[in-house]
C-alpha cells in the first residue's frame, strides 16, 4: 500500500523554493502548520482503467490546498501541457488552488490579460499582436515610442524599448525566426515610476511607487526601487476591478500614470513581494499565508 502524503503544499517550478516561497514557508512555520514545497515538475500523474492517481516521488499525493506561485517561466508546449494537464486534474479533484489554475494561467498570457481588462472597460496602452513583420513595422512607425514585450514572461525580462521602427522591425524578425512574437505596445509616458498595488481577498493591502533606476524599466528585478504609497481611490478600484475581471484571488497589479490618467500595464498572479513589504512595513507573506488559510475553511 502506497504511503499517503497529504495535505497544504507550495507549487513552483524551480527545483529549489525560491527566496519568495521560503518566506512564505516560514510564515505557515511559526503557525504551526505543515506545508510543503513541491516542484512542479516533481509532480506525476497516473490513469488505468482501474482508477488514477497522482505522486511525488512514487509517494501518492493527497491534497487539501496548494498555494500555486508558478509553473515554469520558459517552457515547451510538451511541458506547459503536461504541467496544466496535472493541475487542472487535481483542481477536478477538489484541491482549491490559490491562485485557480484557470486565473494564473490568464495572467501568464499578456493579450489574454489585455482583452479581458480592455473589454471589462479599463485603460491599458495601445497594443498590436500580430505574426504579420509588416503589420509590426507600420505599427511602430504609427506609434513611435514602443515596448516590445514577450506574450509571456514577468519581472520585465525580455522587453525592450525603442523610437526606431526598423530597430523593431529587426528585433521582431530575429525573435519570429524563432517562433516567438512579441506584443508591440506604445510606451506610457510617466514620470519615472509606476504603481504596484498588491491585492489579497478583495483588499488593497499595500502600495508603492517603483522609480526607475538607470533604465527605463521600473521592475525591481530590474534594479528599480520602492517608495511608500498612500494610493488614490482610482488606483485601489482599478486594481480591484483587475482581479474581479482575471478572478484571481491575489495578485501584484502594475499601474502608470499616463497623461491621460492611469493605465493598466499588467498584472502579475504570483507576484513578489519582499521590496513592498520592506517599503510599507506590512508581512505580506504572512498575509498571503493566513489568507490561503482562511479559504480552505470556507
Amino acid at each position: 500500500m502506497s504511503m499517503q502524503v497529504g495535505g497544504l503544499a507550495i507549487i513552483h517550478a524551480s527545483p529549489i523554493p525560491p527566496k519568495p516561497t521560503r518566506i512564505i514557508l516560514a510564515e505557515f512555520k511559526k503557525m504551526g502548520v505543515k506545508v510543503r514545497y513541491l516542484p512542479i515538475q516533481a509532480i506525476s500523474l497516473y490513469l488505468s482503467p482501474y482508477g488514477s492517481y497522482v505522486s511525488v516521488g512514487g509517494k501518492k499525493l493527497e491534497l487539501r490546498g496548494a498555494l500555486l506561485r508558478g509553473i515554469g517561466f520558459s517552457l515547451t508546449l510538451e511541458q506547459f501541457f503536461i504541467r496544466i494537464g496535472i493541475l487542472k486534474y487535481l483542481e477536478s479533484e477538489g484541491v482549491r488552488f490559490v491562485n485557480k489554475v484557470s486565473s494564473l494561467l490568464r495572467t501568464r498570457n499578456k493579450l489574454e490579460t489585455l482583452i479581458a481588462l480592455y473589454r471589462a472597460g479599463l485603460r491599458v496602452p495601445t497594443t498590436l499582436a500580430t505574426e504579420s513583420l509588416k503589420r509590426m513595422y507600420l505599427g511602430a512607425k504609427a506609434l513611435g515610442d514602443v515596448v516590445l514585450k514577450p506574450v509571456m514572461g514577468s519581472r520585465g525580462l525580455g522587453s525592450v524599448r525603442t523610437n526606431d521602427a526598423d530597430v523593431a522591425f529587426q528585433i521582431v524578425k530575429t525573435l519570429s525566426s524563432f517562433n516567438q512574437p512579441p506584443l508591440l505596445q506604445e510606451y506610457v509616458e510617466k514620470p519615472k515610476r509606476d504603481i504596484r498595488a498588491f491585492v489579497i481577498g478583495g483588499e488593497v493591502v499595500a502600495c508603492m511607487y517603483r522609480y526607475s533606476r538607470g533604465s527605463w524599466k521600473t521592475n525591481v528585478a530590474q534594479g528599480g526601487i520602492g517608495a511608500p504609497l498612500n494610493p488614490p481611490e482610482e488606483v485601489k478600484e482599478m486594481a480591484l476591478k483587475c482581479l474581479e475581471v482575471l478572478e484571481l484571488d491575489y495578485a501584484g497589479v502594475d499601474i502608470a500614470e499616463g497623461k491621460e490618467g492611469f493605465y493598466v500595464l499588467e498584472v502579475n498572479g504570483s507576484p513578489d513581494f519582499e521590496e513592498l513589504s520592506r517599503v510599507s512595513g506590512l508581512n505580506i507573506a504572512k498575509l498571503l499565508a493566513e489568507y490561503f488559510l482562511s479559504v480552505l475553511k470556507r
